[in-house]
């Protein structure tokens, strides 16, 4: 007999799952509602965030601009935005992957190699630059290299200033919020971080005091939300000063920002020598351009009219400094500045205005600002002390009690106060800093300030005044740093011997052995360090010949070594086995070597039956000026071809004499096709005569001369040059110039090749799917494809060579330098250019580049 139980409870258990399967239904169909409304719960919480923060997003954006004003070499006279000049980045070589439209190369791009180690060379010749947002448009992360002096720490400063103001110049990045900080102030490694969170604690610790305890409390949800939102932008400095141990703890750090903040963006500075780890992150290098000429003039006029503002206008400097006339004054000053960076044009500048310039020498200026900056009766061979043990230890960072064992033996120098010492010694206590031209921004002497009263507090350590001085820089607790690397190397040079100069020469690379052997080599006889260098092998980039090549500046005119140096480079010119990148940095550091006989070299190596020499001497010889190479230019225009031509245009207009431009009209009237486009796109070069010459020409009758015209056009960035172009395709009656002037707008309006990109994943990559198809193979999603690279490399296809290169060189394996060698001792000279390039960044980036030799070459 069936139980009624057993039925009752299988109705039960048969409508339970009815009504479960209704409700998981009915869910199934509410579920996008569900989510929809859990976004949009999220996106009001974020507005909320978003209008909670705004107050004090305000009250940072002043912070940033308070911090960011004195952040530069002069803030003791100016403020940053007064003085700072706009900052310009190489522009690496233009781009475009198989399929895309060809981007129109210019003749700065096929005359002069891309040496991002040397980008004097591209400033000489006006080369394409980038602009930091233009840079950053296509999604990467930026690395800003240069030597010491060129600029990076005040680029960052001046770049967070810009954007909380919302310049115009940096519209795009209005809604970032910029995070100024050294990288001393991140203190890593960092003592157990127990949360993703835990690594903004450096950051907003420097916030906190920055602004101090009114917004403390507010500021660490305030750091989260900017880098939780993607509104972040890292402006990381001081990179460029570490070892190779230090700079490996930063990119640790930045690996985890990354990983917890995909959408932050980051831009730090770098050594031209190394970023080890950084480019395996995804950051970009970037070369900052050095001042040009017309820069440098328009620095001149900025700091005659500040000066004239705010210094020669105050009653202390009518006593003290000579009255002068500027215009003879920057006449002056315009004089012998090739190779300058801004940092020593800013020193010489203000050594000449204030009244104490030692001598004409960039080592001159260097050492008036830092007696300028030295504390009263302080000794400056205690600077000389410090200088020598940090560099010999290899301490870009380092504890201020260390500091103080390094110049204890100086500190009886400074007597102890006495009643009757009383009264001067109150005129030399905090602000510190002597009133400006000495001054120290914030702490200098005030007119009409109050004299302290009281009891007279014991005078600081050496190592506390030379702080306050603005010599050395605090990080928190008691870390110190020489407040520039330029002081560091300066003052080791001073201070070390020739025995010395063994320990600092066997140190991994960084900023403090380069800057000590470049002032070592100025104070002192620099022969064993030059013939250890020259004995050092270095197959393929040749790195310890070239930093040997950079001594020669600021070294005596009779210095012994200086033969062997020179000769060491001109044995690299003449090896035709070299690539044109590697023989382009021995041109660039023969012509800012300063040697008289540079362009008579130049001159002789014009003769050679090479045309890749004569092109690279021809740059040589504008770099310098050398009037008496415009025969010898000119004989190139008529003997060559290529792009040897277009550097001999190139330098004529440089050289600018009446004879140099008279033979680049005849060229421009007479030449073949090729040669009046060079002539044209040289003359876009020269404000004066050339562009008038450019204005002239699109009236000419002759069609060839008003085609060349348009490319000249189309490379002077001026309205009256873009209006004339623009009126072209519609005004002129021939279609070979219409056509030109089509083509040339065309290629404007397209987005910029020379800007990086971030890199999409193989498989989404569409000239390698198609190249794999070719092959009947397929790209795997996920999986790396450097098989696929390794066969396009090898492919008949010059445009799938010069791709896979691009891909390459992220990928420094045994393998792919095996591939990679033999291109580079090759027959194709784009392809052992494009191997060198990618060589380079391999090595930069901490790859360890094998002897030939290893894969049965060289």
């Amino acid at each position: 007999m069936r139980n009624p139980l057993s039925w009752f409870e299988f109705r039960s258990f048969l409508f339970g799952v009815i009504v479960a399967s209704v409700i998981w239904w009915a869910l199934s169909l509410l579920k996008p509602l569900f989510r929809q409304l859990l976004e949009s719960m999220r996106q009001r919480g974020r507005e909320r965030d978003l209008q909670g923060s705004s107050d004090l997003e305000n009250t940072y954006r002043k912070i940033v601009f308070r911090q960011t004003q004195g952040a530069h070499l002069a803030a003791s006279l100016f403020a940053l935005d007064e003085i700072a000049m706009e900052t310009r980045l190489l522009a690496p070589p233009s781009y475009a992957e198989p399929g895309a439209p060809h981007p129109h190369i210019d003749i700065t791009e096929q005359a002069i190699p891309y040496l991002p180690d040397f980008p004097e060379l591209a400033a000489v010749y006006q080369g394409a630059t980038l602009t930091i947002p233009e840079a950053l448009s296509g999604g990467i992360n930026l690395i800003i290299t240069g030597q010491p002096g060129t600029g990076k720490s005040t680029a960052l400063a001046h770049l967070a200033s810009q954007i909380v103001n919302r310049r115009p110049e940096v519209e795009s990045l209005h809604e970032m919020i910029p995070f100024f900080i050294h990288a001393a102030d991140l203190r890593l490694p960092l003592k157990d971080p127990k949360k993703p969170t835990d690594f903004l604690t450096p950051i907003t610790s420097k916030l906190v005091e920055l602004s101090g305890a009114l917004t403390a409390g507010k500021l660490p949800n305030f750091v989260e939300y900017a880098f939780q939102s993607g509104r972040a932008l890292l402006l990381l400095d001081g990179c460029d000063e570490l070892t190779p141990a230090g700079l490996q703890e930063v990119t640790a750090y930045l690996r985890v920002i990354l990983r917890q903040f995909p959408r932050a963006r980051i831009i730090t500075t770098g050594a031209p020598e190394y970023v080890d780890g950084l480019l395996s992150l995804g950051f970009v290098p970037m070369t900052i351009m050095p001042w040009t000429a017309q820069k440098q003039r328009e620095f001149l006029q900025v700091w005659t009219m500040l000066w004239q503002k705010y210094v020669a206008t105050e009653s202390w400097a009518q006593t003290i400094l000579t009255p002068i006339d500027p215009i003879l004054l920057n006449r002056w000053l315009l004089e012998g500045n090739l190779g300058l960076t801004p940092m020593e044009l800013t020193l010489k500048v203000w050594a000449a205005y204030a009244g104490d310039a030692r001598g004409a020498r960039p080592t001159d200026a260097i050492e008036a600002h830092l007696r300028r900056l030295l504390p009263a009766q302080a000794p400056i061979e205690a600077l000389y002390a410090i200088g020598a043990q940090a560099s010999l230890n290899g301490l870009p960072l380092f504890e201020a009690g260390r500091a103080k064992e390094w110049t204890k033996s100086f500190e009886p120098a400074i007597p102890l106060p006495t009643a009757e010492a009383e009264p001067a010694a109150r005129e030399n206590l905090p602000p510190e800093a002597s009133p400006v031209p000495g001054g120290t921004g914030p702490l200098a002497a005030k007119p009409g300030a109050k004299k302290q009263t009281g009891p007279l507090p014991r005078p600081a350590s050496l190592v506390s005044q030379i702080t306050v001085s603005g010599i050395l820089a605090a990080h928190g607790g008691s870390l110190v740093r020489f407040a520039h690397p330029i002081y560091l190397g300066f003052l080791a040079g001073k201070g070390l011997t020739a025995a010395d100069a063994e320990t600092v020469l066997t140190q991994p690379p960084w900023v403090g052995r380069a800057t000590t052997l470049r002032y070592m080599a100025a104070f002192g006889d620099a022969t064993d360090v030059v013939n250890s260098l020259l004995a050092t092998e270095d197959y393929i980039l040749l790195r310890p010949r070239l930093t040997a090549a950079r001594l020669l500046r600021d070294a005596p005119p009779k210095a012994p070594w200086r033969n062997a140096v020179m000769g060491a480079l001109i044995q690299v010119l003449q090896n035709e086995d070299h690539p044109a990148g590697l023989r382009g940095q021995v041109i660039a550091a023969l012509a800012l070597s300063g040697d008289p006989s540079s362009g008579a070299l130049f001159r002789q190596l014009m003769l050679s039956p090479s045309n890749e020499l004569r092109r690279l001497a021809a740059l040589g010889a504008g770099v310098v000026h050398d009037s008496k190479s415009v025969d010898a230019l000119i004989e190139v225009l008529n003997t060559s071809a290529g792009a040897a031509r277009q550097a001999a245009c190139l330098a004529l207009v440089e050289i600018g004499t009446p004879h140099a431009l008279e033979a680049i009209a005849t060229a421009l009237t007479q030449g073949d096709e090729q040669l009046r486009i060079a002539a044209a796109e040289a003359l876009a070069n020269h404000p004066v005569e050339g562009h008038e010459t450019l204005k002239d020409g699109i009236s000419s009758e002759d069609i060839l001369l008003r085609r060349a015209i348009v490319y000249g056009l189309a490379r002077v960035h001026e309205p009256w040059a873009q209006e004339l172009l623009g009126r072209i395709p519609t005004q002129d009656d021939q279609w070979v110039v219409r056509n030109a002037a089509v083509e040339i707008l065309e290629s404007i309006q397209r987005p910029n090749p020379h800007i990086p990109q971030r890199e999409l994943p193989p498989e989404n990559m569409p000239w390698l799917i198609e190249f794999a198809g070719k092959y009947g193979m397929g790209v795997v999603p996920g999986e790396p494809a450097t098989d696929l690279l390794l066969l396009a490399l090898k492919d008949d296809n010059p445009e799938y060579q010069q791709t896979a290169l691009h891909y390459l060189r992220h990928t420094p394996t045994e393998g792919v330098l095996a591939a990679l060698y033999p291109h580079l001792f090759g027959t194709d000279a784009e392809m052992r250019d494009g191997v060198f390039r990618v060589l380079q960044q391999m090595a930069t980036g901490g790859a360890r580049l094998p002897a030939p030799q290893q894969f049965g070459l060289g």
